[in-house]
């Protein structure tokens, strides 16, 4: 395995390329430098071997610590069409893999803002255009779903093992309590994003309840009246969809009106804000709308209500 190992000296970091190899005699791994790299914060894919610039992990370091924007863009990019075609190859274990690398360097936010999210943006547009089959389009939305489902699997086991280590933490404890239900209008087939914020959500250690995708309102309703959620998250893609959005979010605002729940309202289908905003209807209803928000942005609003304790509502 090749990577960059950083060292620091005298509070400067500099970067060695690296291999770990197996030494029998030993029985332990060990470290063979291939290459100075000089100061981190310098270094760029050009000072890389040719044989290694592919490595995800070297790519991923640099991009986390290149000197540049556009370096750092190019390299994401490189990244994108990595995962892109593991994708079409439905590769769940390469995928998994390409996340563990890259989770080292970079928050899970980061991963799906800045990787996941432009590839399946990326892909339904190649759809739209016929320039992909179907076949190939489904291929890549179930291995993103199952790589992801794989990811909460490990975040959840992390999760208990730190509960069970630091059962008295505040702020396990606090974000454990604070119960979040993601969840789609009805008609709504797209449910990755769903997936996503669940998948965030739960690393922060909030309990979340994904009841995506496509439910109708009164189960909706229904489900809420037993699980008394701190804050209903809704996804809405297609925009043919923004009126039945609307007409759930009047029904729990309907039935919950002595306690109105939060509600936050984030999608590709608000793209377009003025479609839910021309008559006032957010305003009045008190919905957060995130237009054309990263994921990263959701999550930290959420964790803004709970770490100063107030709902994100006024009554």
């Amino acid at each position: 395995m090749v990577y960059i190992r950083n060292k620091k000296v005298k509070g400067i970091q500099y970067a060695y390329l690296v291999q770990s190899k197996w030494d029998q005699e030993s029985n332990t791994s060990r470290q063979i430098i291939i290459k100075y790299l000089g100061r981190t914060s310098e270094i760029t894919l050009d000072y890389i071997p040719p044989e290694y610039r592919d490595v995800p992990k070297i790519i991923a370091f640099i991009s986390a610590y290149g000197p540049s924007q556009k370096e750092r863009e190019r390299l994401i990019g490189i990244l994108q069409k990595e995962m892109f075609n593991l994708l079409k190859e439905y590769s769940i274990d390469r995928l998994v893999s390409m996340y563990n690398q890259y989770s080292n360097l970079f928050s899970l936010s980061y991963f799906y803002d800045k990787l996941l999210k432009p590839i399946l943006y990326s892909i339904g547009d190649l759809w739209e255009k016929g320039e992909l089959d179907v076949a190939t389009e489904h291929a890549c939305s179930n291995a993103a779903s199952s790589m992801i489902k794989v990811i909460n699997e490990k975040l959840l086991h992390k999760n208990n093992k730190m509960i069970v280590a630091r059962p008295s933490s505040t702020s396990a404890s606090l974000s454990a309590k604070y119960k979040i239900i993601v969840c789609t209008p009805e008609g709504e087939l797209h449910n990755l994003a769903c997936s996503i914020m669940e998948s965030l959500l739960i690393s922060k250690g909030y309990s979340v309840y994904n009841i995506s995708p496509s439910v109708p309102a009164s189960s909706i309703i229904s489900y809420i009246d037993g699980i008394e959620p701190d804050m209903i998250f809704v996804s809405v893609t297609l925009k043919d969809n923004i009126k039945t959005v609307e007409r759930l979010i009047d029904q729990i605002h309907s039935r919950f009106d002595g306690s109105r729940l939060p509600v936050v309202l984030g999608g590709a289908a608000l793209s377009d804000l003025s479609i839910i905003q021309s008559s006032g209807y957010a305003k009045e209803h008190d919905i957060f709308l995130m237009q054309n928000a990263s994921f990263a942005e959701i999550v930290n609003l959420i964790e803004h209500s709970v770490n100063t304790g107030r709902r994100l509502h006024t009554r």
